[in-house]
């Protein structure tokens, strides 16, 4: 039999509850049918396709490009629904087939029929491949549905569908398919069962610990495997090498924390302590560890050597070292076996998907890597600077046009985009349309890779969308179980559902797994200000400023915890204590406001609204210096442009628990604002 490989775009359609009308009225189904057959046999010439086969009330095709296939659905669908009208399901991918004399097959058409199956009557659906390839065709929309695990498919599938001419889109939770059972459809299935074997099995253990725990002359200890690895040192000494360095002691971070029991501090913490002095017993206790790595890293030419030492903080001694000579294409290979030796010396036994993970190199492309981590560089300086920004946005997009199957570049293009968002630099729902794309082709690329998680759920709960950034950051936890953003991220979804448990248990593991960040510091004060808890948050911060004295980010979340205690005044003399924004800022303004101080207050709201017509300043800000002046009608018209403007998430979620704008709770205007927030 011959056979030979093709690249082609596969569709697949079938009407929908044939079987049913079949049993029911088996004449109308056949003239049904006829129909189905002669729109899909004259329209499909039209645009090249080519009918693989027929089956039932269904057929399978192929076309020559994505922008024909996906042009005939149009037509196709536009004919179906002309009286009388065919519900008809239509799914397309595009991919690499092997084509016998009567057959095509190859994971491309499994895909594709999966696909398929999710369609309703009425709807396109396409995979994020037919999406990028059709993307630039002026006359075709598209929207993003969701990313689906399919079933015999091993990796996530962005599913896309196809807007135009009043095709049908399908709502993301009525999808239905050949899915993987999702997790809470598996648990139900035996949560009964579970609950008496887990009773049992808590007994046991129980009844084990108490007899361990009194065994004589036993000393018993639970330890968990906490590491930080430390900048690595310069041996070169060049602010090019320099750079380089960095990376290599970031990537170690990450290749460690895709090891499941070892919990990795993370690298803005580890960061601190460049070019340091101090003993690693002091180090470890700052930031609560019992492992430390430290190494040097040389480069000569296209060669790099890296020198790696694993200390065992309470004893100082060493417990592994080696050197790695290798070129800079192999420098993802080094990465790999320094962390597999160092969980090998924390006798931690790594599973097939452990291995899979580290053993990934995200590029082969010196260059594309070396402009990767120059724009990781601009984006870790965390500051919000649009112009660090911009070049960490180009850097990464240079990346991309060196190995367009750079994932982790797609991913960093994402979170420069949801960076702007969280320091109020653009309109959130601009920057959340443009980080979508990246963040679903990294997805499409490798599926199994947490940043990209991560970055889903990140622009899921800027939208809102809590269950699906539920999942998503779990998912990102359960690839990098040391993965801060994620657990920051999911420990704001409990803020804003009232859940203080919650909130503090996924607060501490992030300031855990980054002791000495001041961002997560006062990220938790500002939702403990949501939780009501302001003296809880001011506590807090008054021990972080004592770590980190005059830390802008302590005094800022300090001072509206006060206004929450409406201590106004000992609030403003924080505010204009700061060194940056001391007589500008927004929560200010609000402050004079309440004390009567109009004319401050009016300055401030001058200010920001006149910055606001040259660069973009969250209406929210606005509306809340409005909130103290007690000018409503200018407060819920700020709120609502914020709302308009995709709001701010932190801020915008918040708005039911904000004591600030208690005093309008009643008003319809208000109200209508949170029932937009889910």
């Amino acid at each position: 039999m011959t056979q030979h490989r093709q690249l082609v775009a596969i569709m697949f359609t079938d009407i929908e509850g044939y079987t049913s009308l079949m049993q029911n009225d088996e004449k109308e189904a056949m003239l049904i049918r006829k129909k189905h057959r002669e729109v899909f046999d004259t329209i499909t010439g039209q645009f090249n396709g080519e009918l693989i086969q027929y089956f039932g009330d269904g057929t399978l095709s192929i076309f020559r490009s994505s922008v024909e296939a996906i042009k005939c659905g149009i037509e196709m669908q536009k004919a179906f629904r002309q009286d009388p009208s065919i519900p008809v399901r239509i799914g397309v991918h595009v991919g690499d087939i092997i084509r016998t004399e009567s057959d095509i097959i190859g994971d491309a058409v499994n895909i594709a029929s999966r696909i398929e199956s999710l369609s309703v009557a009425g709807s396109i659906l396409i995979s994020d491949k037919v999406n990028d390839q059709i993307r630039n065709q002026n006359d075709i929309t598209t929207r993003f549905i969701d990313s689906v695990d399919f079933k015999n498919v091993n990796k996530v599938i962005p599913v896309f569908a196809v807007a135009n001419d009043d095709l049908v889109i399908p709502e993301k939770n009525s999808l239905k398919g050949k899915t993987k059972p999702k997790d809470s459809e598996v648990y139900k299935s035996y949560r009964k069962k579970s609950i008496y074997a887990l009773m049992l099995l808590t007994f046991i253990i129980f009844v084990l610990m108490y007899f361990i725990m009194k065994r004589p002359g036993m000393d018993y200890e639970l330890k968990e495997p906490t590491i930080a690895v430390l900048p690595f040192a310069d041996m070169n000494n060049s602010s090019e090498s320099n750079m380089f360095t960095d990376g290599i002691t970031e990537d170690i971070i990450t290749h460690l924390s895709k090891i499941q029991h070892i919990q990795v501090i993370s690298r803005a913490s580890a960061m601190h302590y460049k070019g340091t002095d101090k003993p690693i017993s002091e180090i470890a206790r700052e930031l609560g560890v019992n492992y430390v790595l430290e190494g040097s890293v040389r480069l000569d030419n296209d060669q790099v050597r890296i020198n790696a030492n694993l200390v065992d903080a309470a004893s100082n001694k060493n417990l592994w070292a080696d050197n790695y000579d290798n070129t800079l294409v192999q420098i993802f290979k080094i990465q790999s076996n320094v962390s597999k030796a160092i969980a090998n010396a924390l006798k931690i036994t790594l599973s097939d998907t452990e291995e899979s993970r580290l053993n990934n190199e995200p590029t082969n492309n010196p260059e594309a890597y070396t402009a990767f981590k120059e724009a990781q560089m601009f984006l870790n300086r965390g500051g919000g600077k649009v112009e660090e920004l911009r070049k960490a946005e180009s850097l990464f997009q240079r990346a991309i046009d060196l190995d367009p199957e750079f994932c982790r570049a797609y991913v960093g293009v994402a979170e420069t985009y949801l960076e702007y968002i969280f320091w109020g630099r653009e309109s959130p729902k601009k920057m959340l349309e443009q980080a979508s794309t990246p963040a679903l082709k990294a997805l499409a690329i490798n599926s199994n890779d947490g940043g990209t998680f991560g970055a889903l759920g990140a622009i899921s709960y800027y939208k809102y969308e809590k269950e699906t950034a539920i999942l998503y950051l779990k998912k990102a936890i359960e690839i990098n179980p040391s993965y801060v953003s994620a657990y920051n991220k999911l420990a704001w979804i409990y803020t804003y559902e009232g859940n203080l448990e919650l909130m503090e248990e996924h607060f501490n593991k992030v300031l855990k797994l980054d002791p000495l960040s001041t961002k997560y510091i006062g990220d938790m004060g500002q939702a403990y200000y949501y939780l009501g808890e302001y003296q809880k948050a001011i506590d807090l911060m008054d021990d972080g400023l004592k770590r980190f004295p005059n830390d802008n980010m302590l005094i800022w979340m300090k001072a509206s915890n006060l206004s929450g205690l409406g201590k106004f005044q000992e609030a403003i003399d924080l505010y204009t204590s700061r060194s940056v924004a001391s007589h500008t800022n927004w929560m200010l303004g609000y402050c004079y406001g309440m004390i009567g101080e109009r004319d401050k207050a009016m300055k401030i709201l001058d200010y920001q609204l006149n910055k606001n017509e040259l660069v973009y300043v969250p209406p929210y800000m606005i509306a809340t210096i409005y909130m103290g002046l007690g000018d409503v009608e200018n407060t819920l018209t700020w709120l609502e442009k914020d709302y308009e403007v995709g709001g701010q998430g932190l801020f915008f979620w918040g708005l039911a628990q904000d004591i600030k704008f208690r005093p309008i709770k009643d008003e319809p205007r208000f109200q209508a604002l949170l029932d937009k927030v889910p």
